[in-house]
């Protein structure tokens, strides 16, 4: 070949790799709503993509809760069942991150806990000594709400 051949083809090589990587840019800026993580199989969408897109509350939590129980922190009353006693009470519980991780009883003691609260508003754990207690938090209360509305809030939807 003679010069001339090698530098045309030298440089239809540099455009074309430059023409597919400004292609490959520009599709992965695209509004895909929507992203699988196969892994897991959980999904997730990006908080700058369909800023309007609405979702019942009740589909969130049963669709999205693994991610709106991050969300989930402050106090709560909650209903405490432990079953060495079989007695079950209502107590102040401080949770964090979706769990229940200390129990308040009105005589000035307390427990802690390391509960996972599910989409359900059920949490088990083990206390100190080994005992087992079972959590109930109402799925209708304000600090559920606000775990709803703060995910919502940062992945882009809508509460309805």
């Amino acid at each position: 070949m003679n010069k001339n051949t090698d530098n045309v083809l030298g440089w239809a090589i540099v455009a074309i790799v430059a023409f597919s990587i400004f292609i490959s840019n520009d599709s992965d800026s695209s509004s895909t709503t929507q992203y699988s993580n196969q892994s897991t199989g959980s999904y997730y969408r990006s908080p700058e993509v369909d800023e309007n897109h609405t979702i019942s509350r009740d589909d969130a939590i049963s669709d999205y809760w693994d991610e709106i129980k991050d969300y989930l922190d402050g106090s709560e009353t909650i209903e405490a069942c432990s079953s060495t006693s079989g007695n079950c009470y209502d107590l102040e519980a401080d949770i964090s991150s979706g769990a229940i991780e200390q129990i308040y009883f009105s005589s000035g003691g307390y427990l802690y806990f390391s509960a996972d609260i599910d989409e359900n508003g059920n949490a088990s754990d083990s206390d100190q000594k080994g005992d087992y207690w079972d959590f109930t938090i109402d799925m209708d209360s304000s600090i559920i709400d606000d775990a709803v509305y703060d995910w919502a809030s940062s992945n882009g939807y809508a509460v309805e």
